[in-house]
């Protein structure tokens, strides 16, 4: 889920995001569409690392993505600049749309067979997308380039869809507790390592215009996205939510906003608004993702005196690791019957994913590469940023339990968190009525 634009400030999304999740999902119809419109996905033969392209013919590749964040838009179009100047043969043209606007965008241009040639899906989509045909399984290429072992566990995940590759990570990222080091020092606490620390620590640090801690919960996936930390290391299940487990992980948010440590204006902060909370010394505390990292460094740190430190995810036990939900964004190649553009298409992708330009891509994005050996070199520059790599190991694609189906389930998840956030229902009674929502979502 990245950070959402600060547009949508969702990038959960915060990149934005706001996730501004609006109807961003596969309709059925589109679903259809893209089987119809697509044939079987093409396979090719393996490209090397420092290919200079397939042949000397003239081929313009297009690529759509909603990465509207500035910094993030620059070190893109810098990568792009550099690759067509080692392949003279080669045009890119980059469609960058808003974040909300990208899956509708993109369900209009595979009802009229003219989706690009190179797709950045927000890696929870790409199953979806995958279980329709609409996408070039990737193993053939892989072979003799990359190996399942490259990849930390959680992000080869989010690669997969039924056995086969279908998509490249841009980077990852997840999520992680930050903290005020000067508001917890006057305090005299510790960072929580577990909910009833968080609870409690929260409650303590909450005085005047301060909350103890700042979430973010809008009615949109960035509010499933923060809540899957508790769920998951919680042992709860995105197809169980009315368990014991699933309700005790909501009732921990519940909690908080009811005793006043954490705001209401969580039902409608995007990441980057709960990071603007954090920044301007309205929250001790926030679960936010690596992202924001640059902006408090710089921005909050320099205006407001903002000094701030990362600790993994509070757990319900004591020595428990952290479960937490994997975002960021993934390459696709939408199917082709041109194998030219095809192979012009993985070599792009293959090039961006070698160490040197990996390595700036992430930087420059705020994410933390997918491939062990590279992440490293970023984890070198940022040492920050290791506390969110160290959660990879256990971290969680959004997809790797319902596939197809999370989209849907997810929806039903944020709506019912809201339900009990506002004391519509409580946390037991949202998530009831969730589940008789959900069970005939996974039996269709």
């Amino acid at each position: 889920m990245q950070q959402q634009p600060r547009l949508f400030v969702t990038r959960p999304e915060a990149n934005h995001r706001p996730f501004g999740h609006i109807s961003r999902f596969f309709s059925f119809g589109c679903a259809m569409l893209l089987i119809l419109g697509f044939a079987a996905a093409c396979g090719g033969s393996s490209t090397p690392a420092s290919s200079t392209s397939t042949n000397n013919a003239k081929i313009t590749l297009t690529e759509m993505d909603y990465w509207s964040v500035p910094a993030q838009g620059v070190t893109l179009n810098k990568l792009f600049t550099q690759y067509q100047k080692l392949h003279p043969n080669i045009t890119i043209q980059r469609d960058a749309v808003p974040f909300a606007n990208l899956i509708p965008k993109a369900d209009q241009e595979a009802a009229s067979h003219t989706l690009p040639n190179i797709l950045a899906l927000d890696n929870p989509d790409v199953a979806q997308f995958a279980a329709t045909g609409a996408l070039t399984p990737l193993d053939s290429y892989m072979q003799g380039n990359f190996s399942d072992s490259d990849f930390y566990a959680g992000p080869l995940t989010t690669m997969k869809y039924q056995g086969k590759t279908y998509s490249f990570p841009v980077g990852n990222n997840d999520l992680a507790l930050y903290y005020n080091k000067k508001v917890l020092t006057a305090a005299k606490i510790q960072p929580p390592t577990t909910w009833s620390e968080l609870v409690a620590d929260a409650k303590a640090l909450t005085h005047g215009n301060t909350y103890g801690f700042a979430f973010s919960a809008p009615a949109n996936e960035q509010a499933t996205f923060q809540f899957e930390p508790f769920l998951w290391s919680n042992n709860g299940d995105l197809s169980k939510v009315d368990s014991s487990a699933s309700v005790a992980a909501l009732q921990v948010l519940v909690d908080m906003i009811k005793q006043g440590s954490a705001s209401k204006g969580a039902l409608n902060w995007g990441q980057p608004d709960v990071a603007t909370q954090f920044g301007e010394g309205n929250a001790a505390m926030m679960e936010n993702g690596p992202w924001e990292i640059p902006a408090l460094e710089q921005q909050y740190h320099m205006k407001f005196g903002t000094d701030f430190d990362v600790v993994p995810m509070p757990v319900p036990q004591a020595g428990a690791a952290p479960v937490v939900p994997l975002g960021g964004e993934a390459w696709t190649i939408p199917a082709s019957s041109n194998t030219a553009v095809t192979k012009a298409s993985w070599d792009l992708v293959n090039w961006l994913e070698q160490p040197d330009q990996l390595r700036q891509l992430d930087e420059g994005f705020g994410y933390i590469p997918a491939i062990k050996s590279t992440a490293q070199l970023v984890l070198k520059d940022d040492p920050q940023l290791q506390v969110f790599a160290s959660e990879f190991d256990t971290a969680r694609a959004r997809t790797a339990q319902l596939g197809a189906k999370y989209p849907k389930v997810s929806e039903v998840i944020w709506t019912a968190e809201q339900s009990a956030l506002t004391g519509g229902h409580t946390a037991q009674a949202a998530l009831t009525q969730a589940q008789q929502q959900i069970t005939p979502i996974l039996n269709s």
